[in-house]
């Protein structure tokens, strides 16, 4: 009598079928998910726009990426009035339908005193300000629990102390912010002579686990990009930074990780923190220049993602895009400009609203 049935060999070749095809589609259903996470952040980017436009057309101007909260006024080398470092996602919560949100935040940072940061330790998250394709979004700040944010504020080509106000950029005689947020500016949207739809107004960040791990692409703290600024009326060069950046084997080139709490704190305004510069090219490495004071450091911070290829930003019409890591930067050892077109090529002038440049992405 004869059994009927597969021998070992049928089965063997079998499995190697069923693990070949497995194989095949593990990438596609990656990609599919991948798919649908970026398709989430370009959501959340629209939604963030919206509430700016919003805020806008409620008060006549977009809110300073950098603000005191109840002390409009400045003063050097402190903390801004009351809750001095807030971003400008904390005026924008009302448009995004956290209105409690922002109650809460008013009355912690009334409570807390003057010149009191912008943290509110052991919150929930926002789920409209992250990136799920960012693992650590959703996480707690190693730091008191603050929310992270996946979404950073445009300052433009601008260098040199493009994490203070005005007045530090007259003073010094150099550029600070060239975007469409400033520190202390409240600008409206005439502001935007080369157009809304050729304006970068946000893109993406990406953070790490806590303070002082290294983000996507390090950030160096570094002096390379104070070369060719000291008695010659320039303004901060971006290219010797990356070079020290990239060389790993230059003992000059010093990466103690973000030395910053990138992204990972919703409600701090300062640049290091929770803005974006268009000059370094997207997910690259971004470059600090240290002041005594943290709260005074300026560099390029660039746009990051953990997309393959490049990041999504947020235009000034509301539009979202896609930009690839090998967007033309123009010349990186060019010093950075006060006025008229930006030398970062198509990248630097849609970052900057005033650059006299029409082009697009």
């Amino acid at each position: 009598m004869k059994f009927k049935g597969f021998t070992l060999v049928e089965l063997l070749v079998v499995i190697a079928i069923i693990g070949i095809l497995i194989g095949l589609l593990l990438p596609a259903v990656q990609a599919a998910r991948e798919a649908a996470r970026r398709m989430q952040c370009t959501n959340n980017m629209k939604q963030y726009m919206i509430s700016v436009h919003n805020y806008h057309d409620t008060n006549g101007c977009i809110p300073a990426s950098r603000f005191a909260l109840f002390n409009m006024t400045w003063s050097q080398g402190g903390n801004q009035g009351f809750a001095g470092n807030a971003s400008a996602t904390v005026a924008l919560l009302p448009f995004m339908e956290q209105g409690a949100r922002y109650d809460y935040v008013c009355e912690t940072a009334r409570n807390a005193g003057q010149g009191s940061p912008c943290w509110f330790p052991n919150e929930d998250p926002i789920s409209t300000l992250l990136c799920p394709s960012d693992s650590n979004a959703s996480q707690p700040c190693s730091h008191e629990g603050h929310a992270r944010i996946s979404i950073g504020t445009s300052l433009g080509d601008g260098g040199w102390h493009n994490n203070e106000e005005e007045a530090i950029e007259l003073a010094e005689g150099r550029v600070a912010s060239r975007g469409f947020f400033a520190p202390y500016r409240w600008r409206n949207l005439s502001f935007v002579t080369d157009g809304t739809s050729n304006t970068i107004a946000i893109s993406e960040m990406v953070s790490d686990v806590q303070y002082s791990t290294k983000v996507k692409g390090g950030i160096y703290r570094t002096n390379g990009i104070f070369q060719g600024a000291v008695g010659n009326g320039g303004q901060g060069v971006p290219g010797p930074c990356l070079t020290e950046a990239l060389n790993v084997n230059d003992p000059n080139s010093i990466n103690n990780g973000s030395d910053t709490w990138r992204a990972q704190i919703w409600s701090d305004g300062r640049a290091t923190t929770t803005s974006v510069s268009t000059v370094l090219p997207p997910n690259s490495p971004s470059c600090l220049y240290p002041y005594p004071c943290d709260g005074m450091a300026w560099g390029f911070f660039s746009a990051q993602s953990n997309h393959s290829g490049g990041v999504n930003v947020g235009l000034a019409d509301g539009s979202v895009r896609f930009v690839s890591d090998t967007v033309d930067c123009g010349n990186l050892n060019a010093q950075c400009v006060r006025s008229g077109k930006s030398p970062y090529g198509v990248w630097g002038a849609m970052g900057s609203p005033q650059g006299g440049e029409t082009v697009s992405l």
